[in-house]
């Protein structure tokens, strides 16, 4: 099992924007109608759910695990199969405690796509903010690999206090904004692409 962790290695080179449009033009249109007449799903069926996360110190740094189960509807693995790229952001925020209003330190964002090669016969998840990717056999492995974050940078240990009080907190957000325009009406409507997670917030140990 492998676990995303930061790199700067780039293995693999995406095709241009045009020929993706070819690949998936009639993939596409079947989607957008079964979106459509697709009536036997609940919002809660579907989504992203923050199992586990720490942020922990090591060589300076403060380094963020997260585990992750992908719950994807039918809908979402078809458009996989069909070569349209799935986007998420992996939001980190770092606030310190205050009375009044807590103050943000730190809020950046990680970015992931997992996307079919036809020609391969092979997935590939992309860390986007490290240039990292992987391959694998089966949408299974892929999303198993996507599912365990590790060892990614938050903020450096001197930037906290330790007279302070501070909490984190970390959501991944499927990014519908990069699916294929005419799908996008779709995936708002639709509880088929509710992928994103909720917020996971816990204290901060020093």
């Amino acid at each position: 099992m492998h676990a995303w962790a930061n790199s700067n290695k780039k293995v693999l080179r995406t095709a241009s924007p045009l020929k993706d449009w070819q690949s998936y033009f009639f993939p596409l249109c079947l989607l957008i109608l079964s979106g459509f007449f697709s009536t036997e799903t609940y919002a809660s069926d579907f989504s992203a759910q923050i199992k586990d996360a720490s942020v922990y110190s090591q060589d300076g740094w403060y380094l963020l695990d997260a585990d992750i189960d992908h719950i994807l509807s039918p809908v979402a693995k078809d458009a996989i199969q069909s070569s349209i790229p799935l986007n998420w952001c992996l939001k980190i925020q770092v606030k310190q405690e205050r009375y009044f209003h807590d103050k943000t330190l730190v809020n950046i964002n990680y970015r992931y796509r997992i996307r079919y090669h036809a020609l391969l016969n092979t997935y590939s998840v992309s860390n986007i903010s490290t240039n990292m990717v992987k391959k694998y056999a089966s949408l299974s492995e892929a999303l198993d690999a996507l599912s365990r974050i590790r060892e990614l940078k938050v903020l450096k240990v001197s930037a906290l206090k330790k007279d302070k009080r501070y909490k984190v907190a970390i959501k991944l957000k499927l990014n519908k904004e990069q699916l294929p325009a005419p799908l996008r009406p779709v995936a708002y409507l639709s509880a088929d692409w509710d992928l994103s997670s909720d917020w996971y917030l816990w204290q901060l140990e020093q």
